[in-house]
């Protein structure tokens, strides 16, 4: 039974996405187009590659099986690869080219484990020569990146293993989370903060142990010193008068004691509350404001908005919350819906769309 509801997952289609910077995204095109039409003609999964404006990352979303996402994600890296010579690659000075997934952040403790097992193990395993998860999700979204570098079978392994480990919750994840949308030097400014990132946990490794050595250099110093003192201490004079009492004084007198008690009406000024720490409504409506993002496919947009957009605009009556969508892009599947609001305007608005859309999926079936 369990072998059935193994094969059946394999061959459910899924979607796989993956990004690159704007000049390896140029060079996974190739010119007029001809490189990635030859992918598209060749391979069993479909592809799309976003289009980039201002030098924005591209993003190339692959739909199909396990075992087709598997077989083309090599793809990729070895065209990569053979065009590694030219100058404008960013991936030229490494010997196999990195590819870089987006998984959403609550598929990553799954291809984590528990401490990082599942990373390590694979790493042994498949003769991968790099697999990393970033530490942190991609800014304004809940997805982060997976990089894996290696040769055509590692890729292919590995691959294969992140869509079996992340398969019962990808596909719904996938519709619901927020996804990256490509902005202008976005992959590299990300690359940038987590080369920082690693570079300061590894100073802070070295400070720690340094310290650590110090502190038991001291500890030691210390108990040896003790045990010379201890060794060699005689009672003196000094040592015995000690015990002695002090013969009382004047000054000894409770009378003469000064004594500073503030009474509540006397409290000094810095006690006194100032308004302007105060926490006020406003503060409390701000911090409560929320933001999401739907994946809508375009063919549903349309029904989705209604006639002079009444369809849209009674949704936002009935929620509450701020609805819009994004402009409609030639050669794109998929649309994005941006939710604004309270949290519960938020969550109504969001169930209202998913009912709509699967309203929608059920008349055309």
């Amino acid at each position: 039974m369990s072998e059935t509801i193994q094969q059946d997952e394999i061959k459910q289609k899924s979607m796989l996405r993956l990004i690159f910077t704007h000049e390896d995204g140029g060079v996974l095109i190739g010119k007029n187009g001809r490189h990635i039409t030859k992918l598209k003609e060749t391979t069993s999964a479909s592809w799309f590659v976003s289009r980039s404006s201002d030098g924005a990352d591209r993003l190339v979303v692959l739909r199909g099986s396990i075992e087709e996402l598997s077989n083309v994600s090599a793809a990729p890296s070895s065209h990569l690869g053979e065009q590694a010579d030219q100058s404008r690659l960013s991936e030229s000075s490494t010997q196999f080219p990195t590819l870089r997934f987006l998984f959403p952040t609550k598929c990553i403790g799954s291809i984590l484990g528990l401490g990082g097992a599942n990373i390590a193990k694979i790493r042994a395993d498949l003769d991968v020569s790099w697999l990393h998860v970033f530490h942190n999700a991609i800014p304004f979204s809940s997805e982060r990146i997976v990089e894996v570098s290696g040769s055509e079978a590692s890729l292919q392994a590995v691959t294969s293993w992140l869509l079996q480990t992340t398969m019962p919750e990808l596909v719904d994840l996938q519709q619901t989370s927020t996804v990256y949308c490509p902005t202008k030097n976005g992959l590299r400014q990300m690359q940038l903060q987590e080369r920082q990132r690693a570079s300061c946990d590894q100073h802070s490794r070295h400070t720690s142990s340094s310290v650590v050595q110090v502190d038991k250099e001291r500890l030691s110093r210390k108990r040896s010193h003790s045990s010379l003192e201890v060794d060699s201490y005689r009672p003196t004079a000094v040592h015995r008068d000690a015990d002695r009492k002090r013969p009382r004084r004047s000054s000894d007198n409770s009378s003469t004691r000064s004594t500073k008690h503030h009474s509540p009406s006397t409290r000094p000024e810095r006690y006194v509350h100032s308004p302007r720490h105060s926490y006020t409504d406003s503060n409390r409506h701000v911090s409560s404001e929320q933001q999401e993002k739907l994946v809508v496919p375009d063919s549903i947009a349309g029904r989705l908005i209604g006639r002079s957009g009444n369809h849209l605009s009674s949704l936002k009556e009935r929620s509450g919350a701020q609805i819009e969508l994004s402009p409609r892009v030639p050669n794109m599947q998929d649309r994005v819906v941006t939710v604004s609001g309270r949290p519960s305007q938020v969550s109504s608005a969001c169930k209202l769309i998913r009912d709509s859309i699967r309203s929608f999926e059920d008349l055309e079936t």
